[in-house]
């Protein structure tokens, strides 16, 4: 019996596995044909030379990072299925984020989009969370807002959206922690960069990444 119990945990683990190269292959390849429809409006951060789909670092960021997050959820909470499958929506998404902004310093509308309605869908099914999901969502949102004017551009609109989106998936206390040490490493990144003249004051630097990687990473730590 017991030997059933662990052959099925682990068929369902390569399933969330297999899921994991899936999402990470598909949401690449759709970064790349976003990518062809926005070329006139992408800015540079990184220089990828070829195709974002057929780069193969790129590719296996996009797979790795999220598989990591994965065995860490079984080794925190167990097989718990819900949770895992949380953990792998949330980490493909976040970590596309990441590599998007990085090179092209954009948030695709579409994929946040979709990321926004997981995480409704998320809360609308789980019937815990959902009112402090949603105030999270809209608060977040219309504060980097304000902050985006405030700042001429100091944030640019895929972060005020990013936040939006992330409140539906980490609710009010974690967005905040996320918001804090996001700009807090996102501010030594940006400084070392200056310091090292690889940047200059007046060029925009992506905070998406520091906000997406840290909300990846208190969210699989609280989930449960």
């Amino acid at each position: 019996m017991i030997s059933d119990i662990f052959f099925l945990d682990y068929i369902i683990f390569l399933s969330f596995v297999m899921l994991v190269w899936l999402a990470g292959r598909g949401l690449l390849a759709w970064s790349g044909r976003l990518g062809t429809e926005y070329h006139d409006e992408l800015g540079h951060f990184i220089r990828v030379q070829e195709p974002i789909e057929e780069n193969k670092w790129l590719m296996l960021w996009s797979i790795a990072i999220p598989l990591i997050c994965v065995g860490a959820a079984y080794g925190l909470n167990g097989m718990k299925y819900q949770l895992i499958f949380s953990v792998v929506v949330a980490s493909v998404f976040l970590v596309q984020f990441s590599l998007t902004d990085f090179i092209w310093q954009i948030i695709f509308d579409k994929q946040l989009a979709l990321f926004a309605i997981l995480g409704f869908s998320r809360l609308f099914l789980l019937g815990d969370g959902l009112l402090d999901g949603l105030m999270a969502g809209a608060v977040g949102f219309a504060a980097f807002f304000l902050l985006a004017v405030i700042t001429r551009g100091g944030f640019g609109g895929g972060d005020v959206k990013l936040i939006g989106a992330m409140g539906l998936w980490l609710g009010s206390e974690l967005l905040l922690t996320t918001i804090v040490w996001g700009i807090i490493i996102g501010g030594i990144v940006a400084l070392l960069l200056i310091i090292t003249k690889k940047r200059s004051r007046r060029e925009f630097f992506p905070y998406g990444p520091y906000f997406a990687l840290t909300g990846m990473v208190l969210f699989l730590l609280t989930v449960h």
